[in-house]
């Protein structure tokens, strides 16, 4: 993801009770700048022992935090001809032997299981009717990686990319938003919420949830035309012409200079709304049981897009791909019912870092780490190493 210069600045001297009583006047739907939330006594690498039993149970995560790692198979990190991080292809993960990687990432620490369904490329690793399938047996790693959850009694937390699939983007270009294909040589474009993607996105999740009723789905770039949705400007487009005239009550112009910023910050907040309750409805059909979240993601707290959006108001958890001040914002406008998790490995610009980790498990949040391998290894890249490191021993020092 594209690098960013937010900066940390983390207050010290709160007592856990005054923690608690902010995080439950934050329930009330209180939003806006406050002071940090860090815990008393927590220091930015934090301490390493686990939280007294007072108090723990009013924490997001209960006192026993969600610890989710994955090898991820949306990307690989190759060397030659030069360093690079292409989306994978579907041959890519194909061969990966479902229990070396399920057995992997239990000793590796994590309570749960993750893995893609859908893949950024636009396949999947299950048979499914609905689009491509990774070839081999490839079409089987999500349903054994399923099977050997159940066996262990292990939460599964399946994954779809909501604004961007490579091969109906680009068979579809009809469906893209316009200007929405990024320069460099993972050109892609971001589809539009209002196009029949989303019939296509939400006929995919009811049948695989109808397949694999898994716990939880990560719902990833859950965006408008690109990464930086709050700035993006909308585009006249045929898929924008009828939504744009009845969330603003004129004709869509054919000029994007003739819509005003307030005009694009309404009609954004609308399409992703209806797109949000589209997801959380298909979600239901398919297993009124799993929960859910979605990475925006965000890039400074209180952006004028998300503030009280449905998305943050009725997620079942709060993700950050951070371990900023965007972990903060997310404690401080969480709702009783939602949990909070940091990413505390993935991102290398600065903003995943694995060090902070005892800070924010006092403060109650869930884990969140991922990184690359290289085909057809699925282990971290050697890059990562010093961070995966970090979080393996956080992981396993936490209950």
């Amino acid at each position: 993801m594209t690098p960013n210069d937010l900066t940390r600045a983390f207050r010290l001297d709160l007592t856990r009770r005054e923690f608690l009583q902010r995080i439950s006047v934050a329930s009330l739907g209180v939003v806006g700048a406050a002071a940090s939330l860090a815990p008393a006594g927590v220091t930015e690498t934090g301490p390493q022992a686990a939280p007294g039993s007072g108090g723990a149970r009013d924490l997001p995560s209960g006192g026993k935090p969600i610890k989710l790692f994955c090898c991820d198979l949306n990307w690989v990190r190759l060397d030659k001809p030069f360093f690079d991080t292409p989306p994978a292809a579907p041959q890519d993960w194909a061969f990966i032997n479902p229990t070396d990687y399920f057995e992997w990432h239990k000793e590796f620490g994590g309570n749960v299981m993750f893995c893609q369904a859908y893949t950024v490329g636009g396949y999947a690793f299950y048979p499914t009717k609905l689009g491509p399938v990774a070839p081999g047996p490839g079409g089987d790693l999500f349903p054994e990686l399923f099977r050997l959850t159940r066996k262990a009694n292990m939460p599964f937390h399946a994954y779809f990319c909501v604004g961007a699939d490579l091969v109906m983007s680009n068979m579809r270009d009809s469906w893209v938003i316009p200007t929405s294909r990024p320069f460099g040589t993972h050109n892609f474009g971001f589809l539009a919420p209002e196009s029949p993607w989303t019939d296509l996105l939400c006929a995919r999740i009811k049948e695989f949830l109808r397949l694999y009723p898994v716990e939880w789905i990560l719902f990833d770039w859950f965006v408008y035309g690109n990464l930086y949705t709050n700035d993006f400007a909308v585009q006249p487009a045929w898929f924008v012409k009828d939504p744009f005239k009845e969330i603003i009550e004129r004709e869509m112009p054919d000029d994007a200079k003739k819509i005003t910023p307030e005009e694009s910050l309404r009609y954004k907040r609308e399409v992703l709304t209806r797109q949000f309750n589209r997801i959380r409805e298909a979600v239901y059909e398919g297993n009124s049981e799993t929960k859910i979240y979605f990475n925006v993601p965000y890039w400074k707290p209180n952006e004028a897009l998300w503030i009280d959006h449905p998305m943050l108001n009725e997620s079942d958890m709060l993700f950050a791909e951070s371990s900023n001040e965007i972990v903060r914002w997310l404690l401080r406008i969480r709702k009783p019912h939602q949990r909070v998790m940091t990413t505390v490995v993935g991102r290398q610009d600065g903003v995943s870092d694995p060090t902070t980790w005892g800070k924010w498990f006092e403060a109650g949040c869930d884990f969140f780490g991922y990184a690359w391998g290289t085909p057809p290894d699925f282990r971290p890249h050697p890059a990562y190493a010093a961070a995966v490191d970090t979080v393996r021993q956080a992981y396993h020092q936490m209950p």
